[in-house]
């Protein structure tokens, strides 16, 4: 095993000797610049972690109230729909940051939950089928997230 390190210490080294002097002030502008891009669309990701306690709370209720009720299955299947687009929606936020274009992404994604998961909830719970007629929109807006992502 110490062999192996050593090997790899070897040829590690003499990658690191084989670069470039560069100056110890531009490797330091460097990673400032990329840790501040990443903190930019901070507010996403803390937007995921409160989306997706929302949505675990959210299934819970689904799993727990609505099944012990007499509801219509078609209603409940919609709310299920509802919650595991905003669960996974919720995890796709966390990857946000690495976007070219964050607040793109970000912007289209979370505007994408509220309107296709948040129209499913309030249809599976209060039976209002006119709230369905933004349930589209939703699913676009969250097509062009990930479509923005390869942006």
């Amino acid at each position: 095993m110490a062999d192996c390190l050593s090997k790899l210490g070897s040829a590690l080294g003499g990658i690191y000797n084989s670069l470039p002097s560069i100056a110890p002030k531009e490797v330091e502008r460097v990673i400032v610049r990329e840790i501040a891009m990443l903190r930019g669309p901070q507010y996403f990701v803390r937007f995921a972690g409160l989306s997706g306690a929302t949505a675990v709370g959210l299934g819970a209720y689904g799993s727990h109230v609505m099944r012990k009720k007499e509801v219509d299955p078609k209603l409940t299947e919609i709310f299920e729909i509802a919650n595991k687009y905003h669960f996974l929606h919720s995890l796709a936020l966390l990857a946000v940051p690495l976007a070219r274009k964050p607040v793109l992404v970000g912007t289209l994604m979370t505007s994408g939950i509220v309107l296709f998961s948040g129209s499913c909830y309030v249809h599976a719970l209060t039976g209002n089928m006119a709230v369905r007629n933004v349930t589209p929109y939703g699913g676009f807006l969250l097509i062009f997230a990930w479509l923005a992502f390869a942006l």
